[in-house]
């Protein structure tokens, strides 16, 4: 069900009009200047957009403006992978996806997208050490890191299961260390790192490193 199948649509009038690229989508502007900081500043100031009842958004792909209004709209959400499988969800493409969706919530001012994107990601981590998913390989490191903290910023969290199969499905050498060199230095390399990403990663490395109760 896309954003147009909704009741909120069906049931009310679209008063606004938003541009991008090609495509011209008639919304409604208590959906989004109630979710959307940017919208209500553009919407309710002086300026031509406001007169018009039409907003272009030149810069931004038309199909994210339509996974962002399927989320205003609170229709089900559009996965930022191609296909339904680990080497899929974690790839460099799947990453860029999801970094273009958050930075269009994140210019479009609306908080807490990141809460539910982050059960994409939550999906695949718990299946880490099963038939589907036995081990993460270190070249998956970077990406899993980059599209943990993108959910973080956005709002969203990791649950403290899935952060210890994470910890323990990426092992380069469980007899050794418990965690991949290559894993810590995808994190060492975020240019803008969460600070409650770090918080959870840590009590999870801790857990991890805590020597058994005698």
């Amino acid at each position: 069900m896309a954003f147009k199948e909704t009741s909120l649509y069906q049931y009310s009038k679209p008063d606004l009009t938003i541009v991008a690229g090609d495509h011209e989508i008639e919304v409604h502007e208590f959906v989004l200047a109630s979710q959307s900081e940017f919208f209500k500043v553009a919407l309710r100031c002086k300026l031509k957009e406001s007169g018009e009842r039409r907003i272009t958004l030149s810069e931004i792909q038309p199909g994210i403006i339509f996974m962002v209004l399927n989320w205003l709209y609170r229709a089900p959400l559009t996965p930022y992978f191609t296909a339904a499988a680990p080497e899929v969800v974690f790839s460099s493409q799947s990453t860029q996806s999801l970094k273009n969706i958050m930075q269009v919530f994140d210019f479009l001012q609306i908080k807490g997208a990141g809460r539910d994107y982050c059960k994409f990601v939550e999906e695949y981590l718990q299946k880490i050490g099963t038939v589907d998913f036995p081990q993460i390989p270190n070249s998956r490191a970077e990406d899993i890191v980059i599209q943990t903290n993108e959910v973080y910023k956005s709002g969203g969290s990791i649950t403290k299961e899935a952060f210890g199969k994470l910890v323990y499905g990426i092992a380069a050498d469980k007899t050794s260390y418990p965690v991949s060199g290559d894993f810590i230095k995808a994190f060492e390399k975020l240019s803008d790192p969460d600070g409650r990403y770090f918080r959870d990663l840590a009590s999870a490395l801790t857990r991890k490193l805590k020597p058994p109760s005698r």
